[in-house]
């Protein structure tokens, strides 16, 4: 197949997958839950928000997913570029059309070590990385639930103490629809720039385009899905559990700065499971019911990776065959 072909396929598939990425991406869930934006508004913020932070800080981590996960001694190829595109194309767009927020991080990085141990065995993979990248996804989530769990407790004292009336909790509410919003701007830009990386990573890693295409490429089509699939996701978690401007804030907090951190750090997150992890800690310390359908999303996490690598393995065989 012609070089210039495959170029265009492998762009293709990868606004594909930025478009399923656009599409899952609930970080302004929150906001619309706790009522601070309408859905309209939530999206005119998301779009310039995605397509900011692809842009600027996607580089990083695109780089340590195409460079850093397979063995040194391994050559990122073409039917390995296209295999791993198209198996997180098809998990994410499954996952998007149900509304369930997924990884994209786990399900790009499942298709790299399941295709890598395929075809080399435990030495084709970069277990170093793959632990240290591992440390934090484990370590993200948990600190999302303890940071909710400890900032809501820290701010309910206050309420307690401090507030006496009707209007001084409004008064209350109203600052922290400001500070919300900051926090949530953070988190969107950050976590665009992250998510980039599992569109375009791998083919980063081919050394054939131009990354500051790839990065403008991904940044319109991660503001497309959001405007497409987006507002589906942001609706089912938005109304998960009970938010308010304060509550909304105590669940921000800590995936903001993780989020923030580990962009800066070069490190592929998911902030699906930090986001997740947030609200279930907020439901924990306030001892509000959570919706039915958290199983499903803990399910769908779980099965990212054996998928994601499975889904690698079956498609190489007819992508191998064009080449």
């Amino acid at each position: 197949m012609e070089f210039t072909i495959i170029i265009i396929i492998f762009l293709i598939i990868s606004v594909i997958i930025a478009v399923g990425i656009g599409g899952n991406d609930e970080t302004f869930s929150v906001i619309y839950g706790s009522k601070i934006l309408t859905m309209k508004q939530v999206l005119l913020f998301a779009i310039i928000l995605a397509f900011a932070g692809a842009l600027l800080l996607g580089e990083g981590v695109a780089k340590t997913v195409g460079n850093s996960i397979l063995g040194s001694n391994i050559e990122v190829t073409q039917v390995i570029v296209m295999t791993v595109l198209i198996s997180t194309a098809i998990w994410l767009i499954l996952a998007s059309a149900f509304g369930l927020p997924i990884s994209t991080t786990h399900a790009t990085i499942g298709s790299i070590i399941g295709i890598g141990i395929f075809l080399w065995g435990i030495t084709g993979l970069n277990w170093g990385m793959i632990l240290y990248l591992a440390m934090w996804w484990i370590l993200s989530p948990v600190v999302g639930f303890f940071g909710t769990y400890i900032t809501y407790k820290i701010l309910y004292k206050y309420k307690q103490k401090r507030l006496k009336g009707f209007q001084d909790y409004e008064g209350y509410e109203k600052k922290f629809a400001i500070v919300i919003l900051i926090a949530i701007c953070i988190t969107a830009f950050s976590r665009a720039g992250n998510d980039c990386s599992n569109a375009v990573g791998i083919v980063v890693g081919v050394g054939e385009i131009d990354i500051g295409f790839l990065l403008i490429i991904t940044g319109l089509s991660l503001a497309t899905g959001l405007v497409v699939l987006g507002r589906i996701v942001i609706k089912n978690l938005g109304e998960m559990t009970e938010l308010r401007p304060s509550t909304a804030f105590a669940t921000q907090l800590p995936t903001a700065a993780i989020m923030l951190i580990g962009t800066i750090q070069k490190i592929p997150l998911s902030g699906s499971h930090m986001l997740v992890a947030s609200l279930v800690g907020l439901a924990k310390a306030s001892r509000t019911p959570m919706k039915k359908g958290l199983w499903k999303i803990i399910l769908v996490w779980f099965l990212t990776f054996p998928v994601s690598a499975i889904l690698s393995i079956i498609i190489y065989f007819p992508v191998r065959s064009f080449f």
